[in-house]
């Protein structure tokens, strides 16, 4: 039996007893798995929370990781739904691909789209958006508080996509300052080639980035000086989303794309 059945039927087996918990004997047992492989499946899935063990009785039950798991889910697709008509009129305006984007603690997943049958870009619901490269990630990450900031950056794989691609982490540090700066988060070709993005952060509970919404075209229809164009829209869109969800969006933002607006 793979590994991740086995997994996944101690999941079962434990819901099924979330009252009482179950012994690493009696979970052994119970899916025919050898005691010693049990135990050993077990403590990997403590170490992160995914099970947790009384140490009154050594009895096993589910762990909180299911509940932050859970919680990202649900949240992600309330989240697509108020985003929605965001995205409609942020493609009507544009004329170009935008989308939701899920931060799920190591990239962002596309979770709704507008245009991308009717534009030149096609982005694909459950496309992972890289962290260090992609205008959704790097939006996310540069909101992140900074001790996870610093513990993601220390243990990123910084992987070239194309020559634009940031990989080395100081130059990663200094762009992500810039775009905490103006909240909005730029992808000059650094993802695919001839591609450009921009992306917006979006805020949940605790004020804390959840993903972002996200402008993406060819290089050609979308240079540099047109998604600067953009950006303040994208920045009072993502606001005002943040607001219907019960959050409060940076102000710092706000001022700085108030004082770039034309009086």
């Amino acid at each position: 039996m793979p590994s991740i059945d086995k997994i996944h039927n101690i999941f079962e087996l434990l819901r099924r007893h979330y009252k009482s918990g179950l012994t690493n004997k009696e979970i052994s047992r119970a899916l025919n798995i050898p005691p010693s492989t049990c135990y050993r499946i077990l403590a990997s899935l403590r170490r992160h929370d995914y099970v947790y063990q009384n140490k009154r009785d050594s009895h096993y039950s589910l762990g909180f990781a299911h509940l932050r798991l859970a919680e990202s889910v649900i949240e992600g697709m309330d989240l697509a739904a108020v985003c929605l008509p965001y995205l409609e009129e942020l493609h009507n305006q544009t004329e170009e691909t935008t989308f939701f984007a899920l931060y799920n603690g190591k990239h962002c997943i596309a979770m709704e789209i507008c245009g991308q049958i009717n534009t030149r870009v096609s982005v694909g619901r459950g496309e992972v958006m890289p962290l260090h490269c992609a205008a959704s990630g790097k939006a996310v990450l540069a909101f992140l508080p900074e001790k996870e900031r610093d513990t993601l950056l220390s243990n990123l794989e910084l992987e070239t996509y194309t020559p634009e691609t940031i990989t080395n982490v100081e130059d990663l540090r200094k762009n992500l300052s810039s775009i905490y700066t103006t909240g909005v988060s730029y992808n000059n070709q650094e993802f695919h080639r001839g591609i450009t993005a921009l992306a917006v952060p979006l805020f949940g509970n605790g004020n804390r980035a959840i993903g972002a919404i996200t402008l993406v075209g060819t290089s050609i229809d979308l240079d540099m000086e047109q998604l600067d164009e953009y950006a303040p829209i994208f920045v009072e869109a993502a606001a005002s989303i943040s607001g219907r969800i019960g959050t409060t969006f940076p102000r710092h933002i706000l001022d700085y794309w108030a004082k770039k607006s034309p009086r």
